[in-house]
């Protein structure tokens, strides 16, 4: 049986998530994998082997001295920067295991990182990467350009056939991290603006948590807008059958998988026009794109998309077909053990 190891940060994300799904699947395929984590196990998932360290480090020392008992026939490492540190354990073992690193984003590498970045790629033999806007990203920091990939993410489509929770008000819903990246507060006021100077009769749903929804929540309550905007608990799925329209407003992307899941719930979708996001929404086909960090341009389109029925109708076709096409959870198993077999057999 064949030995892979599965690298990835411990706390909640996208890339673990992929990592896991990934993982559980090639544990279905006949292949022995080790799910490791570096640091903390911030997951209700069971079995995971924590690297912990006191310091950098510390845990590329420890991970060096796992990889030399192990000897897996191939490592496979998500995200930034637990991608650098793992190719330096990689050396420190000084066996020649090949190596996949996945790009999950538009990471922002710094001097120091691009150049540890370059210096590494000859332990990577190949890089996965999540979008296009992904992959010409990483070819900028200077790594082996026909070393790179694009695998689309996927999900299960089915789970998200949801039947949609009757309203009487046109709600407009987002799920994302509360950060700087994921920009809420343009999405408040373009509601803002409509209520109070179009007089639209329009909600708005929020959901997740993170650093600036204390500042979003001061926003709404000084502003007089808690009867239109509404900041909820629960997951995606509790917030998208009460929605009419799903807005995603953000900064960058590397493949925003909120986007599928919002097309297979059957929901029209507004996206601002940033790498990543282009790939998904395709502008007057499966959704609309909107300038970045710009109210009015997102307010404009979400009446645009509130008072036609028959656009919303069409984007929510365009969408069903464009993601079992190109999203849908079999497709990227099939992509990843395709190479996956090519790497440890030279198939």
């Amino acid at each position: 049986m064949k030995k892979i190891l599965s690298i990835v940060s411990g706390n909640p994300s996208g890339s673990l998530n992929i990592a896991i799904d990934i993982s559980n699947y090639l544990k279905t395929q006949g292949y022995e994998v080790i799910d490791i984590f570096r640091k903390y196990n911030n997951t209700d998932l069971k079995g995971i082997i924590v690297i912990k360290d006191r310091c950098t480090l510390d845990y590329i020392i420890s991970l060096g001295k796992f990889i030399r008992n192990t000897k897996p026939d191939l490592i496979i490492v998500h995200g930034y920067s637990t991608h650098i540190w793992t190719k330096l354990a990689l050396a420190y073992s000084k066996l020649n295991i090949k190596l996949i690193h996945v790009e999950h984003n538009t990471e922002k590498y710094t001097p120091f990182r691009r150049y540890l970045t370059q210096k590494l790629d000859k332990y990577t033999n190949k890089y996965i990467c999540v979008s296009k806007g992904v992959a010409n990203h990483l070819i900028k920091q200077g790594i082996d350009k026909s070393k790179v990939q694009v695998i689309y993410n996927g999900i299960d489509i089915k789970k998200f056939d949801l039947p949609k929770e009757p309203h009487n008000i046109f709600t407009v819903g987002m799920v994302a991290r509360f950060s700087k990246q994921k920009d809420q507060m343009t999405l408040i006021k373009a509601i803002e603006y409509l209520v109070k100077e179009k007089k639209e009769k329009i909600n708005l749903l929020l959901m997740g948590v993170g650093k600036t929804r204390k500042k979003c929540e001061k926003y709404i309550i000084e502003n007089n807008l808690n009867e239109h905007i509404k900041i909820i608990e629960g997951n995606f799925k509790d917030l998208i059958v009460k929605t009419d329209l799903f807005v995603l407003a953000t900064h960058y992307e590397g493949l925003p998988l909120v986007l599928c899941e919002a097309m297979a719930s059957h929901t029209p979708i507004i996206a601002t026009n940033v790498p990543g996001v282009n790939e998904i929404i395709i502008n007057n086909k499966t959704g609309l794109l909107v300038k970045e960090n710009d109210v009015y341009d997102l307010a404009n389109n979400i009446l645009k998309m509130k008072k036609d029925l028959v656009l919303r109708k069409n984007f929510v076709h365009q969408s069903d077909i464009f993601i079992n096409k190109n999203f849908n959870l079999q497709l990227m198993y099939n992509n990843y053990i395709n190479k996956i077999k090519e790497m440890i057999y030279n198939e």
